[in-house]
């Protein structure tokens, strides 16, 4: 178990953000999983409470991506809405991380109530304006309290509070135990190079197994980070008035990207560059993949997709060219949309407050563990040590303490910039004769023209 300093383990059942880290992934609580009570079957006792106020009907929008839905947690909605019979749930299953899509949604005015966003997003959006202030709500809240200031302060702009803080998921590195196994493979990869030649003792075509996976299809730049990290560099720097430069071609960079090119050369990536992020995670359950970047939160998604918990390994990414092993903590908060009415506002808060109280926690991580399933997240409250519900795999505890001296939050401006990253990224990986470096020139200069002037000017507002 952590001590405070380093902050607590936790788990909890992650819905709404698949991040991300980053995608994230996959990253924040979702409120569909997050239990009910200090047990399993039992429902939280904010939920046998009859409503004392009768007050008008309203529903209540969110958006979810659909995942890990089981009995117990369907359970747990129906008692909050008998808990709250004013509300109804009008709930919109989006593909991948729903909080990426919610700036767009709020100027084309169909944007949800209520919806999870990952911390890559939330820097824009509390710039944005579009975010509903907590501090009235948190105010009355007898459990804000027990949130670290570390995370308060995260999503606290000008004294306003615009999110509440969800679980945090660090990035790490996935591996198949059971194919690691079976290609005789007894030490774990410590550099690129050994990764390399591990995938190629594992690689499989015939059987349909890649010794070595990473997203290619969408969200590129989310992983493609990390490698850049670890060769050394960035993709973007900022300054001290919030401003941005960009680094896409710092040599570190370029040395990212070649690894890219070198996973496809030795043929040791994936063969099938269409696969999406579920789709990874799905390979990776079946045993298609021998390793890959794996964030905390997706043990438990993983495993519901068959996987089982003894074949899966997490450890720190293999160190880049520089030395460096660095990767991302992810994670997420929860907001609620600034342009909606007071009433659904309101109820938005009663959902999150439901949600995200103590026994609904405990009672997540019960669930879960209920299962055989856990996530190695961290807590943003000082009041939950989920080791004391659930021990997780001793391998699992380690590599949270590792990750400690090395994560780091994903790399500026990320939404604004990361999409010309992610083109960058794809043409290397589907054109064997790209050449990073001008692909990297190219991105920057177009990323430039269309988006650093626009992401400054409002840093400086």
């Amino acid at each position: 178990m952590f001590n405070k300093k380093k902050g607590r383990t936790t788990l909890a059942l992650l819905l709404g953000i698949a991040v991300l880290s980053g995608c994230g992934a996959n990253n924040g609580n979702t409120p569909d999983d997050n239990g009910a009570s200090a047990s399993p079957t039992a429902a939280p006792k904010e939920a046998t409470s009859a409503p004392t106020d009768k007050k008008d009907p309203v529903t209540l929008t969110l958006w979810d991506n659909g995942r890990e839905r089981d009995d117990w947690t369907i359970q747990f909605e129906e008692s909050f809405l008998k808990a709250h019979p004013h509300i109804t749930l009008n709930k919109v299953v989006k593909e991948g991380d729903p909080g990426n899509a919610f700036y767009q949604a709020v100027a084309a005015g169909n944007a949800p109530d209520l919806v999870g966003v990952s911390f890559a997003m939330m820097d824009k959006y509390m710039k944005a304006g579009i975010l509903e202030p907590l501090n009235s709500y948190v105010s009355q809240w007898d459990e804000w309290g027990h949130y670290t200031k570390e995370y308060a302060d995260m999503f606290t702009k000008d004294g306003q509070i615009l999110g509440l803080p969800g679980t945090i998921a660090p990035m790490l590195f996935g591996y198949n135990k059971a194919l690691f196994a079976d290609a005789g493979i007894t030490e774990l990869p410590q550099t690129w190079n050994d990764a390399i030649e591990v995938a190629k003792k594992i690689n499989n075509p015939s059987s349909q197994i890649a010794g070595y996976a990473t997203l290619a299809a969408e969200w590129t730049e989310w992983f493609f980070q990390y490698y850049v990290w670890q060769a050394g560099g960035d993709l973007t720097k900022m300054n001290a008035d919030g401003t941005a430069e960009l680094t896409f071609t710092d040599p570190a960079v370029i040395k990212a990207a070649e690894f890219y090119k070198k996973l496809r050369s030795e043929k040791v990536m994936q063969s099938d560059l269409t696969l999406k992020f579920d789709d990874l995670v799905d390979q990776f359950a079946q045993g298609k993949i021998g390793m890959m970047p794996f964030a905390g939160d997706w043990v438990s998604m993983a495993v519901s997709k068959g996987m089982n918990p003894d074949d899966l390994g997490l450890m720190l990414p293999p160190a880049g060219p520089s030395g460096s092993r660095a990767t991302a903590i992810a994670g997420g908060a929860w907001v609620i949309n600034a342009k909606t009415t007071q009433a659904k506002k309101d109820a938005a808060w009663e959902y999150l407050k439901f949600y995200h109280s103590r026994a609904s926690l405990i009672g997540s991580a019960e669930n879960k563990a209920s299962k055989g399933a856990s996530n190695p997240l961290v807590s943003p409250r000082d009041d939950i040590a989920y080791a004391d519900y659930y021990k997780f795999p001793e391998e699992y505890s380690d590599v949270l303490n590792q990750v400690n001296t090395v994560g780091r939050l994903e790399f500026y401006g990320k939404a604004d910039f990361g999409i010309y990253v992610d083109r960058a990224v794809q043409k290397i990986l589907t054109d064997p004769n790209a050449d990073p470096t001008k692909e990297f020139e190219a991105a920057q200069k177009l990323a430039a023209s269309e988006a650093l002037d626009n992401f400054n000017a409002k840093a400086t507002e």
